[in-house]
């Protein structure tokens, strides 16, 4: 049997640039979930630094980043980006959106760890204090800032920094992530002000 000497080059059935574009948007797509990661850290901690006037380091992981917002962010991009143009609509898909999605991170946390990182029981419209009505709107509200008009900016910005540059900073991103799931899958981060 006669061995093939030549591989085929599958680049050329790409339409130009192709390869490119989709390399740009995996690229996009992790930096909207480090960006919504850091973003969602940073409201946690301002939070607990105005109600109770200390620092908290909020959330299942130990680094300055909250998953459940990076993984927010990317999924409001991919779903409603398409609709920018309604803000009304994006208000309103992206509140029952983020809902369910707060709703499916809190019961999985519980269930698989036992742990609550927040408790709505004493508002309006709680259902077993893992979503409520103020979270709601707060999910419309940003999503409708995220989408409509941050989203774009910060994605051009993005895609200035030289390619190597982008690729470096992901995979470092990527690495401290991954060494902090690690240790958040053996030792959760826990205690006061951070699980209820």
């Amino acid at each position: 049997m006669k061995t093939q000497r030549y591989t085929p080059d599958f680049k050329s059935l790409c339409t130009p640039g192709q390869s490119h574009n989709k390399e740009n948007l995996l690229s996009q797509l992790i930096f909207f979930f480090f960006i919504g990661s850091a973003a969602g850290f940073l409201w946690e901690v301002l939070i607990f630094l105005v109600k109770e006037h200390h620092f908290r380091n909020r959330g299942f992981f130990y680094g300055p980043w909250l998953p459940v917002y990076g993984v927010g962010a990317v999924f409001l991009y991919v779903l409603l980006i398409k609709r920018k143009k309604h803000p009304a609509a994006v208000f309103l898909l992206s509140a029952v959106l983020g809902t369910a999605w707060e709703l499916a991170a809190g019961w999985l946390l519980d269930a698989v760890w036992n742990l609550r990182y927040w408790d709505y029981s004493g508002y309006l419209f709680h259902f077993r204090g893992y979503i409520c009505l103020w979270s709601a709107l707060g999910f419309g509200l940003a999503g409708t800032v995220w989408v409509c008009f941050l989203s774009g900016f910060l994605s051009r910005l993005w895609l200035l920094i030289p390619r190597r540059i982008r690729h470096g900073i992901q995979t470092i991103l990527l690495l401290l992530f991954l060494i902090d799931c690690a240790a958040a899958l053996i030792f959760p981060n826990t205690g006061r002000g951070i699980t209820f």
